[in-house]
């Protein structure tokens, strides 16, 4: 029996489909716990046990096996393995394929796999949580999220490769790139079957596999130290930290006030994100107060930020205050018109310290300057609005579509070509590949 057959009578049977993660991985490497990127490992045995450490830096060594195996039919030239077919299975399902290759249909069976913990109203009412904060989400988004997301020092090594984030001239696209699957997966609606949000979500999977895939074939990268190239503990972090935990925080800290049921239900929708992006199910954060401290544990054993991070943050903050996405202005409009470019920059930057944890300032560098009292003066103004706003009648579905449109309407492709929504899988594997971003040889 096919490991696709395997995985599709599981699915019939309602069973998740196994995930493996360790294709093409070498032999002789140490223990996910004993990588060379794992800090403070001592410390965090003390403070959450040896064996849940053990439990998710085991994935450090492991990856997306259902989109890498479909990757590799692709470079192998398996009959109906081309990113055509992907295209295809992604608009009008596996079916509408002939003869698709084993990696394909492996892949699709468990994109179309639906976890019984997946509740579509619940992701709706999340997704309309997450923007009904209005104004201080897109910051919070671009700074917070998404910039600072560069300062780990872990998985930024995968991105360094390609070049897309040192170069001042790809730096707009990459951005606008990840602005453009964030507003479609967490848009009302979005991660139904055939919507843009899964759609995107899932290109993007296959934009990690053709980056693993390139990458495992480098000689600069270094299995020793970084394990896999977009490994699982990583990619968990993302869904449970960068865009769970990490945004809620920040916007709570700028006064706006989430209820509990808020809260679990951005946690649902990020959630069902990441199964959709490749995360494997037994590592997939379950709620607010386990994506808490997932996200605790990878910060914790993460190396401080070097050099490298630092550019990438601070060429991503430049830009977004220069060139906002699709000329959208991520401060409002009546604060970013007065202000010149410096003066936005160090706004930006203020804002900043007020939602990320001192040590997080220090690593990166960020000077300290007036403007870092920004959050702490606007939260007694964000807080009263929220809470009268919560008294008095209000519709946060028509808040979140009125954000959504302004954004949708400036990231939008150019003549509504798909293609270009987000990275070419092919292009930026060849970028990673050929070391565009001249990472160093491993000695």
């Amino acid at each position: 029996m096919t490991g696709t057959i395997a995985d599709r009578d599981q699915r019939e049977q309602g069973r998740e489909p196994r995930r493996e993660g360790s294709l093409d991985v070498p032999e002789g490497l140490p223990k996910g716990i004993d990588l060379g990127r794992i800090n403070n490992r001592d410390k965090a045995i003390a403070m959450f046990g040896r064996s849940y450490v053990e439990e998710l830096t085991d994935h450090a060594l492991l990856g997306d096996d259902p989109a890498y195996r479909f990757m590799l039919d692709s470079r192998n030239s398996v009959s109906g393995a081309g990113m055509s077919n992907f295209n295809l299975a992604l608009e009008k399902g596996i079916d509408a394929v002939d003869s698709p290759s084993p990696g394909l249909a492996g892949l699709f069976a468990e994109l179309d796999h639906i976890p019984d913990w997946v509740d579509f109203d619940q992701l709706h009412r999340g997704a309309v949580a997450f923007w009904r904060a209005g104004p201080i989400v897109p910051p919070i988004l671009a700074w917070s999220s998404i910039a600072t997301g560069f300062s780990m020092y872990s998985s930024t090594r995968p991105v360094l490769f390609s070049g897309r984030l040192q170069d001042s001239e790809r730096v707009g696209g990459r951005l606008i790139e990840s602005f453009r699957y964030i507003v479609a997966a967490y848009t009302p609606g979005g991660m139904s079957r055939f919507a843009d949000g899964f759609r995107l979500t899932a290109k993007v999977r296959m934009i990690h596999a053709a980056v693993r895939y390139g990458l495992s074939r480098s000689d600069a990268w270094d299995w020793a130290s970084w394990g896999v190239p977009i490994n699982n503990l990583d990619s968990m972090h993302t869904q449970a930290g960068q865009f769970g935990v990490g945004f809620i925080d920040p916007v709570q800290r700028s006064g706006v006030r989430f209820s509990d049921r808020e809260i679990e239900d951005i946690m649902a929708l990020s959630r069902y994100v990441g199964w959709v992006i490749g995360v494997p199910g037994d590592i997939l954060h379950t709620d607010y107060e386990d994506a808490r401290r997932k996200a605790a544990l990878h910060k914790l054993i993460e190396q401080p930020a070097d050099d490298l991070c630092r550019k990438t943050v601070h060429s991503i903050m430049r830009f977004s205050v220069e060139n906002p996405p699709g000329d959208v202005e991520v401060l409002p409009g009546p604060v970013a018109k007065f202000m010149t470019t410096e003066r936005r920059l160090k706004l930006a930057y203020g804002m900043l310290t007020g939602w990320q944890p001192k040590y997080v300032i220090d690593m990166l560098d960020i000077e300290p300057t007036p403007w870092r009292f920004t959050v702490p003066a606007i939260r007694p103004l964000l807080k009263a609005y929220d809470r009268i706003s919560r008294i008095l009648p209000h519709d946060d579905e028509e808040t979140t579509r009125k954000i959504l449109a302004t954004f949708n309407a400036a990231i939008a492709v150019e003549n509504g070509d798909r293609s270009s929504e987000v990275a070419n899988p092919d292009e930026v594997g060849h970028d990673v590949s050929t070391n565009l971003g001249k990472m160093p040889t491993v000695a």
